[in-house]
């Protein structure tokens, strides 16, 4: 039940009793003086049972102590421990000087109520509401969009480790549903990690060889059960097994070579992925993808995908989630060249916006780049430079399997070319593959030479500024685990961001001194 812990507007406050103590020009001061703007026990309402239970610490004192625990990266124990004895915090947080302090786990069931109903998104949306009831955010906006690993809460284990933990998920849920037989194979890889000469390969198959047989006679007689507790550890169980080994000649299990693209990692959080910023960059967790407001540098969005999903693949999600926000009209779209596919671009149009990134240089070793043929998609023609035209045209597919068409030179031609050796090595000449968005590819390289466009992919660079920005409120490392619990994380983040935003674009009123120490 929703209930109160003191009167509204009560001269007991500590951001009034206390005034002197309260850090001048803080993050604290601005959350007591203008919190109640963004967050306000109406909001969150739904999240409580109006007649039933105990009378309730109100939500907006709840949700102004996870913004200070988001700003100083507090854990629940030290947070619990701020709302009782630091002032700074007592005045954000708009309680009496008396107050006792909220207790740590109240913390743990508040972040469940608030996932449950989506409210950390409500939270985030009250500061775009406000910026664009001030006129901060209006008319047509350019965006920019880039995304930052964010590091994973769970544990990395190897696929050894991986099949016990799962293994050991399943027989607890499964309990006395078991047989014996499967119970009794089990039961050694429930326990402690198996004393056997890791050093040792044929140990270790061996070793791989009696998990792998526990592990299928267990999931074989728990096919049937749907429980979550069963069903899902099972899924993951047959998961980990058929993507990480494989049988060899002999017919017995063994490591697979390479890495399945959405291999799991770790049995604590199934949800982490590996994942690369980069060729030398490689991290285990999450992708955080931030949108910002190109003038205003206000972060307009906020989502937290699989760590190995593409940068393009989250742009149109999360745009079209920002379009839905009443007074925001993304136009322009920035983004760097990971965002510069063609399914990306259309999927960014059919948004609403137009995508302005460059395109990736084109190379072929020392040969003929792609870019020095002239291709007419409408008139399906390919000419090369030497002026030869194909209208030779082959199916194909392209790397993600959708039909597009090869243009083919006749090899006599190419073979009494001058310019061969700098062409083709093949003896069938020279071919060039056109894909389905290959006219809009070609418009976007030929666009980005222009100094207006070039102009605007400079700007784009503000959004670094402010993943940096989320990164030193935590984002670089998820306090939880799960894909949606690290989202409420970025969202209390990106809400604490744009509060401090708000605050230096003037969009909150001056507060006038009160006297209440008469």
């Amino acid at each position: 039940m929703l209930g109160r812990v003191k009167p509204q507007g009560s001269l007991l406050e500590t951001r009034h009793m206390r005034r002197h103590l309260v850090t001048k020009g803080s993050f604290y001061e601005r959350l007591a003086n203008h919190g109640d703007e963004i967050v306000s026990d109406e909001d969150f309402a739904d999240l409580y049972a109006p007649r039933m239970g105990r009378p309730s610490i109100p939500p907006s004192v709840m949700v102004r102590a996870m913004l200070c625990a988001t700003h100083d990266k507090t854990s629940d124990e030290e947070t619990s421990r701020r709302t009782r004895v630091d002032a700074d915090w007592k005045a954000a947080m708009g309680v009496d000087d008396d107050f006792l302090g909220i207790g740590a786990t109240t913390f743990s069931l508040m972040r469940a109520r608030m996932l449950a109903h989506d409210a950390d998104a409500t939270l985030f949306e009250k500061t775009l509401q406000k910026a664009v009831a001030k006129g901060i955010l209006r008319g047509k906006l350019t965006a920019i969009i880039d995304s930052s690993p964010v590091h994973g809460a769970g544990a990395v284990a190897d696929t050894y480790e991986l099949i016990r933990g799962f293994l050991r998920q399943v027989v607890k849920g499964a309990g006395d549903r078991l047989s014996s037989t499967s119970t009794e194979v089990s039961q050694p890889f429930c326990g402690a990690k198996p004393d056997i000469d890791w050093q040792d390969p044929a140990a270790r198959k061996a070793h791989l060889g009696e998990l792998v047989a526990a592990a299928r006679s267990v999931l074989d007689e728990v096919r049937d059960i749907k429980e979550p507790a069963v069903a899902e550890p099972a899924g993951l169980l047959a998961q980990v097994i058929d993507s990480d080994t494989h049988n060899d000649d002999e017919g017995r299990p063994t490591i697979r070579r390479g890495v399945a693209r959405d291999r799991i990692v770790s049995h604590s959080d199934p949800e982490m992925r590996h994942g690369r910023k980069s060729a030398s960059r490689r991290f285990d967790g999450h992708k955080m993808d931030v949108l910002t407001d190109e003038e205003s540098e206000l972060i307009l969005g906020v989502d937290v995908r699989g760590g190995n999903a593409s940068d393009g693949e989250g742009a149109a999600p999360l745009l079209n989630r920002v379009q839905g926000v009443e007074g925001i009209e993304v136009e322009t779209l920035l983004g760097d060249m990971a965002y510069s596919d063609g399914d990306t671009r259309v999927a960014v149009e059919d948004a609403g916006a137009t995508l302005v990134a460059k395109v990736p240089p084109v190379s072929n070793k020392a040969l003929f780049p792609k870019t020095d043929f002239v291709i007419d998609v409408g008139a399906a023609t390919v000419t090369c430079p030497a002026g030869v035209t194909t209208a030779d045209a082959r199916s194909h597919t392209d790397h993600k399997g959708r039909p597009a068409l090869r243009f083919v030179f006749p090899a006599e031609v190419c073979a009494a070319c001058a310019m061969r050796a700098s062409c083709t090595t093949s003896a069938d000449g020279r071919s060039v593959a056109v894909g389905v968005h290959e006219a809009r590819i070609a418009a976007a390289r030929a666009a980005q030479v222009d100094p207006a466009i070039k102009a605007l992919l400079r700007r784009r660079s503000k959004v670094e500024r402010k993943i940096d920005h989320l990164q030193d409120l935590g984002m670089r490392q998820s306090r939880y685990r799960g894909r949606r619990k690290t989202r409420l994380q970025a969202l209390l983040a990106a809400t604490v961001a744009n509060f401090q935003r708000l605050a230096v674009l003037g969009a909150f009123a001056a507060t006038p001194e009160l006297a209440c120490a008469a």
